[in-house]
């Protein structure tokens, strides 16, 4: 990350750069995209030089909304500069509430489970569920509005397996959630129990909403274990059963090795929530050769024999969307977007405790999460010079495993020294470039904290102040990390009370719900018996690959989906309530209402390489011939046993080589989150659509326009030359009055040195705003509408209508808005030219990416089209696609009308705000006047020679400048210049003040 700073009065030019490590450095003026991406940080303006550097800060798009690929594509075929601005979810844009309910959330930001959600039609049944039997008016009706479920059942662990013992928890009868459901509203969720003879289908026949007393089913379900089928039926109560995907009732399997285990069955679409009626928001694999579902400790009788009542489906014990200082509000997830973080890497016990040293965070923001991070290598200093040891840290893909790995990054010799060029700080780097959101509106805009560049290209470091200081014990590495965050479940008070002393043998076992551990590597051997052999490649820690075996644990290469549940985002935003998630909170104490809170304790997470038994010879070395024997003990309780030679693994262990090898762990990131609604395919991606949407809203949750705000926000910085320079903008996709109307105002305005280029609401026959394919758009509608908004600036271009262009992503064509392509024409105009050249016509509008244009424009078309300001996209016989039209908006004639002066004019400015600079604190004497016009002259013979303008002026003297501006430290200056091929002269004055350029 670079930083460029100039501390003159009134000048103050920031260039944020966060491409580190790339080969090409960008060359020229840059264009700027705000837009959606994959990945990245948000609000956060990134200089990158070329397409691969784009695609791994942002990512490859996965739908094709991402129109910022597609645009940065078409820019970097002919450039090597570009801005990406992305937005993510941010609510209302101000800071996190201090007062009343859910302390600590942002408004209008994320989602609450069961809000009512967006339709296709913007009146009448918008927001209703029309998927469910809910009244006319909506959801409305008590117990019916959307919420989150615990699913989960009683288990046990398998003979030959501890899984559930290791972590504390108790082998027999153990209340394990197995999955997370959000519920659509107008839906309550529900399982089949065979215990009292109920129903297994739901209560569908009325048209009316649910009420208590129509809902089948139990919160307690029956289990089939025949033949180890471990399925249940889970009941929708109100929905009406789309097809055979999304019906009233299913049947799913506990067991991940079935066809129909939840995690395969089950929908995950948050995009399909209410047409399924429910998603599954995550999901916790638990292989049978480790635990299985059984009443056994816990029930008193079984049904059927192999029918037993041990399955839950609850939600918390509050009301919907509320909570308290114990019971977690499972609904509210009103959070903005978050960046994914490790747990803290921790040292070596010293003094019966852990030294927090550091954690990672990625450098994107939001859910997006593909890499997990190893840590190897560990190297005690044998040097009392140097007392400090190394270490190397590992960047891999989340999708490989430890026997083919996929290196993206890795930092080898890594210290705790901060006086070392080997600092973990400045090997990887610790600044945090953010937009500070949580303080007052008028003073929000980027910060920076940290202290080394970054040089990670996918992470960054956090440093605890006392390594940061130097002031822990040299001696300390890190050998661990604290317990990853966990779902607050267990206790008196989240969960409902469930008694039935008539076949449970435990009073309310749902105040002992937990997650099921994490699963820790148990051992580095694979085979078994005398096949049993040690596994070097193997690393401890999390373990990625699934568990199928309690005797061989390491013999499955596929990779355990649910660890992707881990990493999701739980809230843990509340300031007053109990959170959903909690972490980081090593030492809290146990409570009666919410048990284990303390993330290392919980399931015995906390993650160490002390906690390895391994064998030693008598001489006290490790016995690395025994290796296969080494296993984790996951509470830590390891004595040394001198008469079987085993103790737990100590840090002066890892001088031996082969130790070091395999003394390794790996570790995932999580808590990333969107910060967006993501229950509709435009609130989640902020589409025009969305703005329409909040646009038009009133009492239905969209007033405060959290769209709206995320592209407000960005054309704050836009609007702010010091944090963002760029010769071009665009927003593709985004046609609304409200922010393409803020844009062209940043442009006009706020910036005068920059040019944007929009897309244009389309209309149809009937005047209404088109909002998807299946509408036809009407020229001569789209054509009033655009008349009627009375726009009047040289600074911004319109351009119709969509196109089809190539997807190189995806290997396929897609529709999208004007701009991403007339991006690239200006691209190619300004390779092929300068600015000051019209970027349109077969030269320099060719589009040779476009397939064909989403309308086939007429010659009447470009008749009507032209006149009122919209540059036409048309295609010519065997010529392809150009732009044919370089209007800007101006309203009134004049050669500003057109794109190319206009441009040229931006240019002058820019050039002449840099030769500005030059003369800064410069003695204000009788040739200062002629120096300045001397620098002047040069850059308009430049222009000349290129074909900018015909002739010249160029005028700074005693007539231009008074005595008065003199006094006021200021240049005044006149520029005539006739462009090229116009008859029309501009008359361009020029102000110099303090660095500050004003051009008209």
């Amino acid at each position: 990350m670079t930083e460029l700073t100039f501390r003159s009065p009134g000048v103050s030019v920031r260039e944020i750069d966060i491409s580190g490590g790339t080969s090409i450095l960008p060359a020229g003026l840059p264009a700027v995209v705000i837009s959606t991406t994959q990945m990245g940080p948000a609000f956060v303006p990134v200089l990158v030089p070329t397409l691969k550097d784009w695609k791994t800060f942002f990512g490859v798009p996965s739908t094709n909304l991402n129109y910022g690929a597609l645009a940065a594509t078409e820019w970097f075929r002919t450039q090597q500069a570009l801005t990406q601005i992305r937005i993510l979810g941010i609510g209302d844009g101000l800071k996190r509430t201090d007062s009343g309910n859910n302390r600590g959330k942002v408004t209008s930001a994320g989602f609450v489970v069961g809000d009512q959600q967006p339709q296709s039609t913007l009146s009448g049944a918008f927001g209703n569920n029309i998927y469910a039997n809910a009244s006319s008016t909506g959801p409305t009706a008590v117990g019916s509005t959307g919420r989150t479920y615990f699913l989960g059942c009683y288990m046990s662990q398998s003979a030959g397996s501890s899984f559930l013992s290791d972590a504390g928890l108790s082998g027999a009868g153990q209340p394990i959630v197995r999955g997370v459901i959000m519920a659509a509203s107008g839906v309550i969720l529900r399982l089949s129990s065979a215990k009292d003879g109920n129903s297994t289908v739901p209560d569908v026949s009325t048209s009316a909403d649910l009420s208590a007393g129509t809902v089948k089913g139990h919160v307690t379900g029956t289990v089939d274990l025949t033949g180890g089928a471990q399925e249940f039926v889970m009941l929708l109560n109100g929905h009406k059963g789309t097809n055979e995907l999304f019906p009233r009732a299913l049947t799913a399997s506990f067991d991940p090795t079935a066809p129909n285990y939840i995690g395969n069955i089950l929908n995950k679409d948050p995009l399909k929530l209410e047409e399924a009626g429910y998603v599954l928001y995550s999901h916790y694999d638990v292989h049978g050769s480790v635990a299985v579902p059984t009443g056994s400790g816990i029930i008193l009788n079984t049904v059927g024999g192999t029918k037993e009542n041990i399955a839950f489906l609850t939600t918390g014990s509050a009301t919907r969307n509320n909570g308290s200082s114990s019971i977690p509000n499972y609904e509210n997830f009103e959070d903005r977007y978050r960046q994914a973080h490790t747990p803290w890497f921790i040292s070596q016990r010293q003094g019966g405790s852990y030294q927090n040293l550091f954690r990672l965070h990625l450098i994107g923001d939001g859910e997006a999460n593909n890499i997990k991070v190893s840590i190897e290598n560990i190297s005690p200093s044998i040097n009392d010079a140097n007392p400090y040891g190394t270490f190397d840290i590992v960047i891999r893909s989340i999708n490989d495993t430890d026997s083919n790995k996929i290196v993206l990054e890795a930092f080898r010799g890594v210290s705790l020294n901060p006086n070392s060029d080997r600092y973990i700080g400045k090997q990887i780097g610790d600044k945090h470039v953010f937009y500070n959101f949580d303080i007052q509106e008028d003073q929000q805009g980027l910060s920076e904290t940290g202290n080394y560049e970054l040089r990670s290209r996918y992470v960054r470091a956090e440093i605890n102040e006392l390594v940061e200081n130097g002031e822990i014990e040299a001696a300390l590495l890190p050998l661990g990390f604290r317990g990853p965050q966990h779902l607050v479940t267990s206790g008196s008070a989240p969960l409902p009370t469930l008694t039935d002393i008539g076949y449970l043998s435990v009073q309310n076992p749902l105040n002992r719900v937990v997650e099921p551990p994490i699963s820790y590597r148990q051992n580095i051997s694979k085979g078994s018996g005398t096949t049993k052999t040690a596994d070097r490649t193997l690393y401890w820690g999390v373990q990625f690959e699934s568990v199928v075996s309690a005797t061989e644990p390491n013999s499955s290469k596929i990779l355990n989906k649910s660890i992707a549940s881990r990493m999701k985002y739980f809230p843990n935003f509340q300031l007053d309530w109990m959170n959903f998630a909690v972490d980081n909170n090593e030492g809290v104490s146990d409570t009666t209402a919410n048990g284990i809170l303390d993330a290392d304790r919980f399931n015995n997470n906390l993650f160490s390489l002390e906690k390895i038994k391994i064998n030693y010879l008598s001489s006290g070395s490790p016995d690395t011939t025994k290796l296969k024997e080494w296993r984790y003990v996951r509470d830590g309780n390891i004595s040394t046993d001198s008469s079987a030679l085993t103790r737990a693994l100590r840090v002066s262990d890892l001088l031996d080589p082969t130790t070091r090898t395999v003394s390794k762990f790996t570790c995932y990131f999580y808590g990333g989150f969107d910060g967006v609604r993501i229950f509709n395919t435009d609130t989640k991606y902020l589409t025009n659509k969305a703005i329409v949407e909040e646009m038009v809203s009133s009492n239905r949750g969209f007033s405060n326009g959290p769209t709206v705000k995320a592209y407000q926000k960005s054309l704050n910085l836009v609007a702010d030359a010091s944090e963002v320079d760029g010769r071009l903008f665009i927003m593709p996709g985004i046609r609304h009055e409200i922010v393409t109307d803020a844009a062209i105002d940043v442009a006009t305005n706020a910036r005068n040195d920059i040019f944007y280029i929009f897309d244009i609401e389309e209309k149809d026959a009937l005047g209404n705003t088109v909002l998807s394919d299946s509408e036809t758009v009407s020229i001569s509608q789209t054509i009033t509408n655009f008349r009627n908004r009375g726009l009047n600036s040289s600074y911004a271009a319109a351009y119709f209508p969509d196109v089809i262009i190539r997807d190189d992503y995806n290997r396929t064509t897609v529709k999208v808005p004007p701009s991403v392509a007339v991006l690239g024409a200006y691209g190619l105009n300004d390779l092929r030219g300068h600015p000051w050249f019209a970027p349109a016509g077969f030269a320099r509008g060719a589009l040779d990416s476009v397939d064909r244009t989403a309308l086939n424009l007429k010659q009447e078309n470009l008749d009507d089209l032209y006149p009122e300001k919209i540059n036409p996209i048309t295609a010519f016989p065997g010529e392809g696609v150009k732009v044919w039209g370089q209007k800007t908006v101006l309203a009134s004639e004049s050669v500003l009308e057109r794109i190319n002066v206009r441009r040229l004019l931006l240019t002058l400015r820019r050039r002449i705000r840099t030769i500005s600079k030059s003369n800064l604190f410069e003695q204000y004497t009788s040739t200062l006047l002629q120096e300045f016009s001397k620098l002047v002259e040069p850059v308009l013979k430049e222009i000349q020679d290129q074909g900018g303008v015909d002739q010249y002026r160029v005028m700074i003297n005693n007539l231009t400048t008074t005595q008065l501006d003199k006094e006021n430290r200021a240049i005044r200056g006149k520029i005539v210049i006739q462009p090229t091929n116009s008859l029309e002269y501009i008359d361009a004055t020029f102000e110099v003040t303090r660095g500050n350029v004003k051009f008209t």
